[in-house]
């Protein structure tokens, strides 16, 4: 299985690189699935991350089909997941992702996707893949959880943490997270990764490559 978790998605030539490294091959012509569900949930100054975002990997020459999973049948979005090499998840509300992957019933197919695609997460896009989604860490984005899940797919085994140090997530700072982190631990006893916008975490089968032209530590 082949994942990349990044804070704010694909952000220098360094993770270009490494993703062009993993994938194999020229971007060129590579078609990606481009899920914009949690940042839907947020709407206003999302968009304007999805809109660089896209003009982003339509100027590498990925072919992008833009979907948004919530709402619609899972006969109508899971071929088009299908067609796909790539399966790019944009950030935004993570707990209101992982609901919609869940109740559209996408979860189910997810193992046997990831068989021969990639995915490639931005911030809740990446949270999303760890053990849990609700937890003394996670909290601190005060995202709203109310009704939703707190599982998250449980495809790594490590909490992921976005946006260190970010002027927008005053509470992402170092001696917060330290803080945070005993308590996490205590309950699930995972490593933690805490990575700004300028890096991401590759996973190749069990092999963990950090990426960084920025900050990032682990507890």
């Amino acid at each position: 299985m082949k994942l990349v978790l990044t804070s704010g998605g694909i952000s220098n030539k360094s993770i270009e690189n490494e993703l062009r490294n993993i994938i194999g091959k020229d971007f060129k012509d590579l078609k990606m699935l481009f899920c914009i569900t949690a940042s839907n949930y947020e709407g206003g100054d999302m968009n304007d991350w999805v809109i660089k975002d896209l003009e982003y990997f339509k100027n590498l020459g990925f072919k992008i089909d833009i979907c948004d999973i919530n709402g619609i049948s899972i006969a109508n979005f899971l071929p088009r997941f299908e067609w796909a090499d790539i399966l790019y998840f944009e950030g935004g509300n993570t707990q209101w992702l992982r609901k919609a992957i869940k109740n559209s019933g996408l979860e189910e197919y997810l193992d046997k996707l990831l068989e021969t695609r990639i995915w490639i997460g931005a911030s809740a896009g990446s949270c999303v893949l760890c053990p849990t989604i609700c937890n003394s860490c996670q909290d601190l984005f005060d995202e709203n959880i109310n009704g939703f899940p707190i599982d998250g797919l449980g495809l790594v085994d490590f909490q992921f943490v976005p946006h260190f140090n970010n002027e927008f997530f005053p509470k992402i700072r170092k001696d917060n997270l330290l803080n945070a982190s005993k308590n996490l631990k205590e309950i699930d006893g995972k490593k933690l990764y805490v990575i700004d916008d300028n890096g991401a975490i590759f996973i190749d089968g069990k092999k963990i490559k950090i990426i960084s032209a920025g900050d990032w530590f682990e507890i």
